[in-house]
């Protein structure tokens, strides 16, 4: 590669992309076209990577990289229809990807990527898909989903960000209060949330909701998640026991983590050649 910003490194016979930008590092697997890190440059303080990362998963391309933003597609949760009993949250994860293209300049550096589908699957799921990524002072993760086919097909799917917290015991989801879920741990049971976020326990929730702005109070730093392209935001942090089930999971991961995800989980349908953006924007 002959970038400024962006150089190619192999670790465990898998490829990353390695950024290092005067205001910020990254870096990018090239199995799942997955951002395992992001960490600005601010000269007021010591430099924090946002994103949490197991140190208990496997970095050799044997399995989904458990942090950072895994891409979930063409569907999020377990396989349906057709596909049940194909791999939890999609294939893409599970692949690598190819860089199609990288766009520096002084103040981002922006990289398109797309997973190495072969022919059979791509004929069958009837979707393309292209990652976009926008570095500078916030994070773009731009999801584009496009029906090749001359039917009409199901899509749901997820941006599943981790971001890393100072500390469990001392963070807030702001933005959510009196907004419907779905509590899948209580057999998809309807709840009204009831003020702001604390996650305190086991939780998985699909906030049913299009709003486009979320905030995570992180001790005392506020970053606002935004996004565009949704029907739901997912909320997800495991605790301890099942962080301790995991073998992926670091026993003690979940005190330093939480999921916050513009999604697609209501039924979306694109149209024959119909082209859908999923958007999620990181802004510290």
């Amino acid at each position: 590669m002959n970038n400024q910003f962006v150089s190619k490194e192999t670790l465990n016979s898998c490829v990353y992309y390695k950024i290092e930008h005067p205001k910020f590092a990254a870096t990018i697997s090239e199995f799942g076209g997955q951002l395992l890190s992001f960490t600005p440059k601010d000269n007021q303080n010591e430099p924090q990577n946002l994103l949490w990362l197991s140190e208990s998963s496997p970095l050799d391309g044997s399995k989904p990289i458990r942090g950072g933003v895994p891409l979930c597609w063409p569907w999020f949760g377990p396989a349906q229809g057709d596909f049940v009993g194909e791999p939890q949250h999609g294939y893409i994860r599970s692949v690598p990807w190819s860089l199609i293209n990288i766009v520096e300049s002084d103040t981002s550096v922006e990289m398109i990527m797309q997973p190495n589908l072969t022919k059979e699957l791509s004929q069958s799921l009837g979707l393309d898909v292209q990652v976009r990524y926008v570095f500078a002072d916030t994070i773009s993760i731009e999801l584009t989903t496009t029906n090749t086919s001359t039917e009409a097909k199901p899509l749901s799917q997820a941006i599943h960000t981790y971001f890393a917290l100072d500390n469990v015991n001392d963070h807030k989801v702001l933005g959510l209060n009196q907004i419907r879920y779905l509590d899948k741990l209580d057999n998809a049971a309807e709840v009204i949330q009831d003020g702001d976020v604390v996650i305190t326990e086991h939780t998985d929730r699909v906030y049913l909701t299009a709003q486009d702005k979320v905030s995570l109070l992180n001790g005392n730093k506020n970053m606002d998640i935004l996004g565009q392209g949704h029907d739901s935001i997912v909320v997800w942090n495991p605790w301890q026991e099942n962080a301790k089930n995991m073998v992926d999971f670091d026993d003690q991961g979940y005190t330093n983590m939480i999921c916050i995800e513009m999604a697609n989980t209501q039924g979306l349908v694109l149209q024959p050649q119909q082209v859908h953006k999923l958007v999620q924007l990181i802004k510290p």
